[in-house]
């Protein structure tokens, strides 16, 4: 089979169509034919290295981790899912190699489809909902009459955040860019701020319950002051620094996608009646999977989640 993979760490120049041969299906494992694989940023992150103390030196390495497809085989032990199902998932990043046409992946990371959602939409919900879920329901508490900021909520992570919040009856302010005011406005976001107003200015119709950082900009001891007592502050995005200042305090808590791995049926079932809404910003064949990722990896705007659909 065609995969996108690399033999080496580091930039997009590097990506390449290769064959790759899947072993039959262990126990535990299922083998999928995809349908659709979304693009996150944390997929060329591990292209460039930033996980290869975790990732090996074994080369090459397949790329992409978010995906949707049929079931082709089932390994022992597997009885929740069968040959002819369509389910959506994620690799384990030390595998990784969902841009591709079949991936092989343990039943622990699968769920069924809802049927209400195309391949692309299914694809495009693991890594962003599952931290938007440690987020905003594990760390955050989300429920009736909190008070939750949350930066970039128009993003993957912050979209799917803001709908998990307000569906368990939280009250959402949020930064975001011009562009996407109408968008958050209509999601229920209120007040709506500007990523280049003070922290302070955040805080001008009251303190917080959370504040949720998806994009890693704001200064941690700035944001312990938008808190109410007994409040926390979330990260995804983890530097030294960030960690060193934050860990001093237990207002500072971490959240990330691998944390949320066994709440994908719960995130089916949302996304199944309407509570999650995928956002597809553009879906490209799989024949442009090296351009879309560079261009993605670039910074290419896009309003929504790029998938490769197959």
């Amino acid at each position: 089979m065609k995969r996108v993979q690399y033999d080496r760490h580091g930039g997009p120049e590097i990506m390449y169509f290769g064959d790759h041969d899947l072993p039959p299906a262990g126990d535990g494992e299922v083998r999928v034919s995809v349908r659709a694989a979304a693009i996150n940023p944390f997929d060329w992150k591990l292209r460039q290295g930033a996980m290869k103390l975790f990732t090996g030196r074994r080369f090459p390495k397949g790329m992409g981790t978010d995906f949707a497809g049929i079931v082709e085989a089932v390994g022992g032990g597997v009885a929740n899912f069968r040959v002819g199902d369509e389910v959506f998932g994620t690799v384990d990043f030390k595998r990784s190699g969902a841009f591709a046409e079949a991936v092989m992946v343990k039943a622990s990371h699968l769920a069924k489809k809802p049927p209400q959602l195309s391949f692309a939409e299914a694809a495009s919900l693991p890594i962003a909902a599952m931290t938007a879920w440690v987020a905003i329901i594990d760390r955050a508490q989300a429920r009736p009459g909190a008070r939750i900021f949350i930066n970039g909520c128009n993003g993957a992570v912050g979209a799917f955040a803001v709908q998990l919040a307000i569906s368990r009856g939280a009250h959402v302010a949020g930064a975001c860019g011009p562009a996407s005011r109408d968008n958050v406005r209509a999601a229920g976001v209120h007040p709506i701020f500007g990523y280049s107003d003070s922290q302070t200015y955040y805080t001008l119709q009251g303190t917080y319950d959370a504040v949720f950082d998806t994009l890693g900009t704001l200064d941690v001891g700035p944001s312990f002051a938008m808190l109410n007592p007994g409040g926390v502050f979330i990260d995804i995005n983890p530097t030294p620094a960030r960690m060193l200042r934050g860990m001093l305090s237990k207002r500072y808590k971490l959240a990330f996608a691998t944390m949320g791995i066994k709440r994908l049926p719960e995130i089916a079932e949302l996304a199944g009646n309407g509570t999650l809404r995928p956002a597809i910003g553009l879906e490209a064949p799989f024949t442009d999977a090296l351009s879309v990722i560079a261009d993605t990896e670039a910074g290419r705007r896009i309003s929504g989640k790029a998938v490769l659909a197959f």
